[in-house]
Formats: C-alpha cells, structure tokens, sequence
C-alpha cells in the first residue's frame, strides 16, 4: 500500500491540529481524507484476502485477476490530483 495524496493532506491537518485548531474547512478536508482512505484501505484489504484464498485454492487465473485489480486499484489511487493551497491542481 503505497502513501496517496489524501494521506500526505492527513498528515498535514494532523500537524497543523497539533498547533493550532482547525478551521471548518480543514475539518471538512480531513473528514474527506478518513473517508478516502477508509475505502482505499477496506477495498485493498478486500483484494488481498481474496488473493490469499486465490492463492490456497490453487486458482492461478482468478488470482492473477485480483493482482491486476491490486494494481488498477493502487495506480488509480495515486493519480487522485488535490487542490494545493492556492485552488490550483495538482499530484
């Protein structure tokens, strides 16, 4: 599981409410943040655990399918572009 935006922007509302209270928009930011990276980590989890059954029940074909869906999963993941300070997008 690789770092996404949505975990560095987390990272940075955690530090900022360590030194000083958030305003409301930040609040909203973080709540949407926990929120993509709840899904990000459920559907990765979900994809891995069926990978391991995959992987036990000896189904080559149905795990390589959950592999490539690991990988659609974690390359769309890091392509989610996020405002930067001044509204403009960005990586």
């Amino acid at each position: 599981m690789g770092v996404m935006p949505y975990h560095v922007r987390l990272a940075e509302l955690f530090f900022l409410q360590k030194r000083r209270q958030l305003t409301d928009t930040e609040v909203l930011d973080m709540t949407h943040c926990l929120a993509a990276s709840a899904k990000y980590c459920w559907d990765l989890v979900a994809l891995k655990n069926m990978s391991l059954a995959a992987y036990q029940v000896g189904d080559m074909e149905w795990l390589h399918d959950i592999c490539n869906q690991i990988d659609a999963l974690e390359e769309k993941q890091a392509t989610i572009k996020r405002p930067d300070r001044n509204g403009a997008d960005r990586k």
